[in-house]
């Protein structure tokens, strides 16, 4: 490139070089310059040609120039800070919006990812609740039958219905016999719901029942270990009864009655064998126990009855429990205690059973099945003992203490038919 500095002026630059030039030459006020001894100075143009690009400037642009020197220097320091700083600026401006960028990506992904999970969670509880079953109301008793309703034209359905059909109503069976008791035949039977505050037994009443060793007698096995006592009840019916053959024959216990009310006139009458069957099966190394025959109608009547039963026990070393038995006449529809309410049924049970408790013994309660769940408040009794009657496969969900299985036993040294039981107390 062609130099087109004049002569002259370069060698007023040299001269500058070699008096040692000083930045502060130039003066704000005359728009002249002077070295740093005070020497001659540059003109304006010259100045300018040294500080800049070395060309001339054009005078045209000479001319906008504002005449204050000072305000031109002000403009010039301004700008080169305001460039300074706009270079920082615009690289962390850059840098921002790269971060922004990865952000935005980053928040979108994190949106999708929760719009996903929502969508699922929604679906999922959807899905349970259309597959939710109303759950079994057990306020009620049922009245109604099962009805089956299904489609026999579903390909190959109909070779498989019936065994369908019969698993699914076996499994609502066993649902039902867990939560009630039925009495009567499925389906057309009564649905009593089982209470929650008596205690259940465990017993599988088909399988844990059987003949003993001596094979004469039922007694209870758990778990294959033979668990139960054999037991009978008796009363004046049995007539004269020796009882040392009865112990002979196996026999560990005897419930005898003591006496009964009369469920006509209402009146307490004593078995006219108590005293001797007592003393008997004492002498032989029987346990005895005794029970009264109940028509009581309120809790004054059941309380009466225990006394009587105690005034009886009262000289005999008494082992085993003082029993009310309580059940529907049925040889007579107007016996007094037929028709009375469950509460006072009820009632006059919770009167015995507390007399007798409160004088030391232990009371319990016989009745059958029905008896048990249709006429008694369970919840009432259920703290007390249970003497269970059931002659054919008991289905009974409370606990039982005492199990009378058959009316129909023979006994050695007992001349008639005679009530055998299974004793798990």
């Amino acid at each position: 490139m062609k130099n087109n500095v004049n002569p002259e002026f370069q060698m007023k630059i040299d001269a500058l070089m070699e008096d040692d030039y000083d930045d502060d030459f130039y003066d704000g006020e005359t728009g002249e310059g002077e070295t740093s001894d005070g020497g001659s100075v540059l003109s304006a143009e010259e100045e300018r040609i040294l500080r800049g690009s070395m060309k001339p400037e054009n005078p045209q642009r000479r001319k906008r120039r504002s005449p204050n020197s000072q305000a031109v220097k002000s403009r010039d320091e301004k700008s080169q800070s305001s460039q300074r700083n706009q270079r920082p600026r615009r690289k962390h401006k850059d840098m921002s919006v790269n971060d922004y960028k990865r952000k935005i990506v980053i928040y979108r992904c994190v949106a999708l990812a929760l719009v996903v999970i929502i969508i699922f969670l929604l679906g999922r509880t959807v899905i349970r609740k259309m597959n939710q079953g109303m759950p079994v109301d057990t306020t009620e008793m049922f009245d109604e039958t099962i009805a089956f309703k299904v489609d026999n034209n579903i390909e190959g359905l109909s070779e498989e219905l019936p065994t369908i059909k019969a698993l699914i109503e076996d499994n609502y069976l066993k649902y039902l016999n867990k939560a009630y008791v039925l009495i009567g035949t499925y389906p057309e039977c009564e649905y009593y719901k089982i209470s929650a505050n008596v205690t259940r037994n465990e017993f599988d009443w088909s399988k844990d029942f059987y003949v003993n060793d001596k094979g004469l007698y039922y007694t209870y096995y758990k778990d294959g270990v033979d668990s139960g006592r054999v037991a009978i009840d008796v009363s004046e019916f049995q007539k004269t009864i020796e009882w040392d053959k009865v112990k002979a024959a196996g026999i560990d216990i005897a419930i005898i009655r003591a006496g009964y009310r009369g469920y006509g006139t209402g009146e307490i009458h004593g078995d006219a064998m108590a005293s001797t069957n007592l003393s008997g099966a004492a002498d032989a190394g029987l346990e005895t126990g005794v029970y009264f025959f109940s028509a009581a109608i309120n809790r004054d009547e059941g309380v009466a009855e225990a006394q009587y039963c105690l005034d009886l026990v009262k000289d005999y070393d008494i082992k085993q429990p003082i029993v009310i038995d309580t059940e529907m006449v049925f040889e007579d529809d107007s016996a007094r205690s037929n028709n009375i309410t469950v509460e006072d049924r009820t009632a006059a049970v919770v009167g015995f059973c507390e007399t007798i408790e409160a004088a030391g013994y232990t009371p319990m309660i016989y009745a059958s099945r029905d008896q048990f769940i249709k006429y008694l408040d369970v919840d009432a009794i259920g703290k007390w003992e249970f003497w269970l009657a059931a002659y054919d496969t008991p289905v009974f969900p409370y606990h039982t203490e005492g199990y009378q299985y058959t009316p129909y036993g023979y006994v050695d040294g007992i001349p008639t038919q005679v009530d055998l039981d299974v004793w798990m107390r």
